[in-house]
């Protein structure tokens, strides 16, 4: 390893060198105020005539073609990205120092590779950055662009003369840390984790894809990152794709993984079993898409779908670890699909009655914890699902006596919709898109004069059940019926397809149902 400080212009004036943002980086992301910052520090260098540290670069050193050097940037290329640009703006706005700059400091004149461009950036970020080296149009939404015009604007706008701003840039200090590819020497991956453990934190997914990434070279980096990384960011948005990590971790080390420990029990769990990063990608791969399946309720089986579309109303995302184990053991033979139903719509009962009957919910993640642990009851999945819930599962009196009085429409989660929809698809077999449906309180929430005259005590009988089971109803014309009388109401009741509209104008109750169902 060298590590040592070096003027900005040094750095940038080897011959022959292509400063390389690896493919597994992050797209170009700076703001508009960190530009405007960089702006003013060279602002306050070019009026004081002084040095002005603007931080370390680390990269690791390869040999290209025609005896050139390849920086792989592993810290620091979102800087050197924006002084790339700055330098471009100011190459424009004076001819005097265009052929200058632009020779020793953004292009390669006698390297062909990289299109002479001395920075290669992300393939996101490449085409808008070839487009402002070469003066091209672009038209696509790009922080690149973005940037490089307002560093036009902020160069136009200057008390400084455009000339005296690039003689500033020589002022900019930095230190850079040089690490060999020598698999032998420095683990760049160790020093990345050092230079990143303070200030603003990179994401555990982006900790985890450095880690998988950063120890190959870079054609198999392309490869990897290709074929199963870029795939999986397709798939979750950055927290989404955070989560899956962490419940991706609990299938496979049946333990609790805390939120800010989710890139440390994933070094772990990669080096205790020995993988390769081709074989972690292969995996993590695998199972985002059995979870992108289970966010999306897509997976090949309508009923399994309907179950999970449920747990998904629920917001139980906590026992998704435990429906991806589900998942895997079909695609892996050692359940049938019909065993996976039964499995998951216990749980889903579990779920549902645990919210209707307003028991607490935190000791799911231990439950599901132990539910990924194949090993115990001699891997009799039914029999260790059920041991685990046993102890805390509302039976169907304690739900029955529930549904009876619990105010299920201000519970979270539309769990009144949730019950309701489920009545509904049991009694039927019409398909009907419940999607745009509303929850119809029968006795309405404010009561009129008329209200009032047909129920004795409407406001107490209102504050005791209106929002229980036996209040409510679906439709699609709650606007409409509004506050109205149950005598009017009950004629929208009567057209509507609404298989419930019957308990609605004959008075019988389908409570049962719900309660053989779940």
């Amino acid at each position: 390893m060298k590590a040592d400080s070096i003027h900005l212009f040094d750095f940038l004036g080897n011959g022959k060198t292509i400063f390389e943002i690896p493919v597994f980086q992050r797209n170009y992301e700076w703001d508009r105020e960190q530009c405007k910052q960089l702006f003013k520090d060279l602002t306050v260098a070019a009026q004081t005539n002084t040095d002005h540290f603007i931080g370390a670069i680390v990269y690791v050193t390869e040999t290209g073609n025609k005896m050139s050097h390849i920086y792989r940037i592993i810290d620091g290329q979102q800087r050197l990205t924006s002084l790339t640009l700055l330098l471009k703006a100011l190459s424009v706005a004076d001819e005097h120092d265009q052929a200058e700059i632009e020779e020793e400091y953004l292009t390669n004149k006698y390297l062909d590779d990289n299109n002479h461009l001395k920075l290669k950036p992300v393939e996101h970020d490449y085409e808008a950055f070839y487009s402002v080296m070469n003066r091209l149009d672009f038209d696509k939404p790009s922080k690149v662009i973005d940037n490089y015009r307002l560093f036009q604007k902020l160069i136009k706008s200057s008390d400084i003369d455009s000339s005296k701003l690039y003689e500033a840039m020589n002022h900019f200090n930095m230190v850079y840390i040089e690490l060999s590819s020598d698999p032998n020497e420095e683990n760049p991956q160790v020093i990345f984790e050092s230079l990143n453990s303070t200030g603003v934190s990179l994401l555990p997914s982006d900790l985890v894809r450095n880690f998988l990434l950063m120890r190959l070279d870079s054609q198999q980096q392309t490869i990897l990152y290709k074929n199963y990384w870029v795939k999986i960011e397709r798939m979750f948005a950055t927290k989404t794709f955070a989560e899956f990590i962490r419940h991706y971790l609990v299938v496979k080390t049946h333990t609790s993984v805390k939120k800010n420990g989710v890139y440390s029990s994933y070094k772990d769990y990669f080096i205790s079993n020995g993988l390769s990063s081709e074989q972690a990608l292969a995996d993590l791969f695998k199972f985002a898409s059995y979870y992108d399946q289970i966010l999306n309720h897509k997976s090949a089986d309508d009923r399994f779908n309907k179950i999970l579309e449920h747990i998904n109303v629920m917001d139980s995302k906590v026992v998704f670890p435990y429906l991806m184990l589900l998942m895997d053991l079909v695609d892996t033979a050692k359940i049938n699909q019909e065993e996976a139903i039964q499995l998951a719509h216990i749980l889903e009962s579990y779920l549902f009655r645990l919210k209707a009957c307003q028991m607490p919910t935190n000791g799911l993640n231990k439950i599901v914890v132990g539910l990924c642990d194949l090993s115990k009851e001699g891997g009799n999945l039914r029999l260790r699902l059920l041991r685990l819930l046993k102890a805390n599962f509302p039976d169907d009196r304690k739900l029955l006596e529930s549904l009876m009085v619990v105010d299920l429409y201000h519970q979270r989660n539309h769990l009144a919709k949730l019950s309701l929809v489920i009545l509904e698809e049991h009694r039927t077999r019409e398909t009907i898109n419940f999607d745009d449906a509303q929850v119809e309180h029968i006795m309405p929430q404010r009561l009129n004069a008329e209200w009032r005259l047909q129920v004795a005590n409407a406001d107490k009988v209102k504050e005791q059940y209106g929002g229980t089971l036996g209040n409510l109803t679906l439709t699609k014309y709650n606007q409409e019926m509004s506050n109205k009388p149950y005598s009017e109401k009950k004629e929208f009741y009567k057209d509507s397809n609404v298989s419930l509209r019957t308990c609605l104008i004959s008075k019988k109750s389908d409570i049962v149902l719900l309660k053989s169902e779940f």
